[in-house]
């Protein structure tokens, strides 16, 4: 068994952690560093410790930000009338590349898998609830992933806005089922925000 000098080892363990990522493509990784320039090596592990050092969640709308709050909840020029709600703070990048979403955001944290222990408590839905009584949201656009999981969620979600009187839409299935947003490209994403659906279980249609 090939035996690596300790700090390549631990290099190669440390990018294994990263999904998709397995043990040749880490050694590749790990040589390709090592060969390299020793400024390109500071440059990555500075970029690294920024991600925890410099990165923190907005109040507001709980995604990733260098401020709190974040500059989209601090754009007053936003359409305060629309809140399209996900799953995870990268959800927000490829629905904003559609030009199309200039409304707010709200990020979920995660979507309901019972299987893997995600309940309903899990969900960042005591903020959002208290933001959408504020009373300026009149449309919840859910883009959650088309898969078990977001649809799961999404009906949950319909059910506890339902006494709100909000509109409540989900993205169309422009989307094919079991894809996720952050892989969806830019006509995809367009197409299935303009023919986003209804979410079942409405009580009524919610404000125009």
């Amino acid at each position: 068994m090939t035996r690596y000098p300790e700090p390549l080892r631990r290099l190669m363990d440390a990018f294994l952690i990263l999904p998709g990522i397995g043990r040749r493509t880490a050694e590749r990784f790990a040589f390709s560093l090592l060969e390299g320039i020793p400024e390109r090596t500071q440059q990555l592990s500075d970029a690294l410790l920024g991600l925890h050092q410099q990165l923190i969640l907005c109040g507001r709308c709980g995604q990733y930000s260098e401020k709190n709050p974040c500059l989209m909840c601090a754009d007053t020029a936003r359409n305060h009338q629309e809140l399209y709600v996900v799953a995870a703070s990268r959800d927000i990048f490829p629905l904003e590349q559609t030009g199309l979403c200039r409304g707010y955001y709200y990020v979920l944290g995660r979507l309901l898998n019972p299987l893997e222990g995600l309940h309903p408590e899990h969900l960042r839905t005591a903020s959002l609830l208290a933001r959408l009584k504020e009373g300026q949201v009149h449309e919840v656009i859910l883009a959650l992933n088309p898969n078990v999981e977001g649809d799961a969620t999404a009906l949950y979600l319909a059910h506890l806005l339902n006494p709100l009187n909000l509109k409540i839409t989900r993205l169309a299935r422009g989307l094919p089922t079991g894809a996720r947003l952050e892989y969806a490209d830019e006509a995809t994403l367009k197409s299935a925000f303009l023919n986003r659906d209804a979410v079942p279980g409405q009580k009524n249609a919610g404000k125009n």
